[in-house]
């Protein structure tokens, strides 16, 4: 089973767009502050670590919730209100292959018959 998921990044803690002037240009960005965000930075990359809960009750399609994951200790750590105050980061939803009509393209088709004669016909 294959899942589209959708994060809103701008809901970690800390995150602010702003636009960043480099040499040649003005691009719109997302600056998140590693530490406030929960990222996790490692040898290899910055990581954010999500959870997914199944809803019981799948509005727009969407099956699950997407939060970020805490350790046990982190867990523990917080108070029942900053527990629920983590908030949502996104939903995921199944994706389901479309349906593929089959067609059959006959125009320019050229059929041989068994003797070897060419027939124009489409059917």
């Amino acid at each position: 089973m294959n899942y589209s998921i959708s994060i809103n990044l701008s809901r970690l803690a800390g995150a602010v767009f702003t636009n960043l002037k480099g040499k040649t240009a003005t691009k719109r960005c997302l600056v998140i502050p590693i530490d406030d965000a929960g990222l996790y930075a490692g040898e290899k990359g910055i990581y954010l670590n999500l959870v997914a809960y199944e809803q019981r009750d799948a509005k727009y399609g969407n099956t699950h919730l997407v939060k970020r994951s805490l350790s046990k200790a982190e867990r523990e750590a917080m108070t029942d209100e900053q527990l629920r105050a983590e908030p949502i980061l996104g939903d995921m939803k199944e994706m389901k292959p479309a349906a593929v009509q089959p067609t059959m393209e006959m125009q320019g088709a050229q059929f041989v018959s068994d003797d070897g004669t060419v027939d124009d016909l489409p059917f």
